[in-house]
């Protein structure tokens, strides 16, 4: 049996894929347009493994940390380095 290492990590005792980057970007994409109360119009997702880059902006104040609170639910990411900023 082979085993690609690159694509696993481990979580406690039992071995779990990785998303690949572009499916935990898409999908914290996803998880921001299905939140309701953000616009993600303007924001940039990048991953690097499992942590996120949020860039761009957004219309209000509040919505800088809901988008971070979004992607810190989304499966797969470890770690967001939020550098939204507000549309004022």
């Amino acid at each position: 049996m082979s085993v690609d290492r690159k694509h696993l990590s481990v979580a406690g005792r039992v071995a779990t894929r990785c998303p690949d980057q572009g499916d935990l970007e898409s999908a914290v994409y996803r998880a921001l347009a299905h939140a309701g109360d953000l616009d993600p119009s303007y924001i940039f997702v990048t991953a690097r493994g499992r942590d996120i880059t949020l860039a761009g902006w957004v219309h209000l104040k509040a919505e800088v940390s809901r988008a971070e609170e979004i992607t810190l639910r989304t499966n797969g990411v470890r770690k967001v380095h939020n550098e939204l900023s507000p549309d004022l």
